[in-house]
């Protein structure tokens, strides 16, 4: 399987190309974005031994690949449904021409992989406005409560004191309803403005590897976990602080909800993509909070601790504004992985104003 990957990619990549509107336009390392790590899985599955019951289960590759699509082109539905039928018949046909043969158990288990993850990243593609609308409502109820609150109080406190202390209470109530008022305009901004249209990232060229080790030595500092980073040198163009706070937010959470052992960065490239790797050992996340875990305020069982609701969905977002996404891994056998996985060059997807 691995050893006809890049082939099965190429066949793939000719296919939809010619087969699918506006595919010809897409970047390289756009097209494929988590592909390669779903392919990655199905000859997992199919490795003896390995505990993973289809190349969708315990992944959130393909709700990845459909929050990608949503996000960086303009496909329908219906066309991600046939990108994946492309993938699993460039994979039947590179095979067969390799003399690679499939048994009924081995057929199975692709056949199984393709459909969930079809499933998986439909349902992401449909939701993504829907997500959006809800992620903006509650901004709303969450970050305007502190304002809200003061302007009452300091209403409330103008009734009961005495003049001399007006001032000071009514220039709270004014700037804290001008602040109001900037959120309010935001969120407007937010709601009627595309994507597209959001302030640029600072992009700087940078090597992954180096920042995934400063990230490393943070974490020794300021937790008991022993974290150490590797892989390859990786030179790209991305927002420096931006990523260096979504690397800090995986490898602190993995730090603080593994097993408080070892926490691994790891650093990769493939098809112009670098892929960062969180990875922990420890209890998995359950199979109800995978869905919704990058979801806005989305805490799971972890209400006592602050941040983690929060965390997450900076991290996915820093991934998106760099056109890619943020895949998750959890299993009681391999542990827990959370992969930023972003073009090597976030330029395109940030153009300077």
């Amino acid at each position: 399987m691995l050893s006809i990957r890049d082939e099965v990619f190429a066949e793939w990549e000719k296919r939809v190309r010619s087969l699918i509107p506006g595919a010809d336009e897409v970047s390289h390392p756009v097209l494929l974005d988590t592909l390669p790590l779903f392919y990655g899985n199905i000859a997992e599955a199919l490795s003896p031994g390995f505990d993973r019951e289809n190349a969708a289960s315990d992944s959130t590759a393909a709700t990845g690949h459909g929050s990608e699509r949503a996000r960086t082109t303009e496909y329908k539905a219906v066309e991600i449904v046939y990108e994946y039928q492309l993938l699993r018949d460039a994979l039947l046909h590179v095979a067969g021409r390799h003399g690679i043969r499939f048994t009924a158990e081995e057929a199975g288990i692709i056949g199984s992989s393709f459909d969930q993850a079809i499933r998986d990243a439909i349902e992401e593609f449909t939701a993504l406005q829907r997500a959006f609308r809800q992620r903006v409502a509650a901004s709303l109820t969450h970050d305007m409560r502190s304002p809200l609150s003061v302007i009452v109080s300091g209403a409330e406190l103008l009734l009961a004191t005495d003049p001399g202390k007006s001032t000071k209470i009514l220039q709270k109530i004014l700037e804290n309803g001008l602040r109001l008022e900037q959120m309010i305009q935001e969120q407007l901004d937010a709601i009627s403005k595309p994507a597209a249209q959001s302030p640029p990232l600072a992009m700087v060229s940078l090597d992954a590897l180096q920042l995934a080790r400063e990230v490393a030595e943070h974490v020794n500092d300021t937790t008991p976990a022993h974290c150490e980073a590797g892989g390859e040198s990786v030179v790209g163009w991305w927002d420096e602080s931006a990523l260096r706070r979504a690397l800090e937010n995986l490898a602190s959470n993995a730090a603080k909800y593994g097993d408080g052992q070892q926490v691994r960065l790891n650093v990769a490239q493939t098809h112009g993509r670098v892929i960062l790797s969180v990875h922990n050992c420890g209890n998995p996340i359950p199979d109800e909070q995978r869905k919704n875990i990058f979801e806005y305020l989305n805490r799971g069982q972890h209400t006592d601790k602050i941040g983690w609701g929060i965390g997450l969905p900076f991290v996915q977002e820093v991934a998106k504004r760099h056109g890619g996404t943020v895949v998750l891994d959890s299993s009681a056998q391999s542990g827990t992985t959370f992969t930023i996985d972003i073009p090597i060059d976030g330029r395109a997807f940030n153009p300077p104003s």
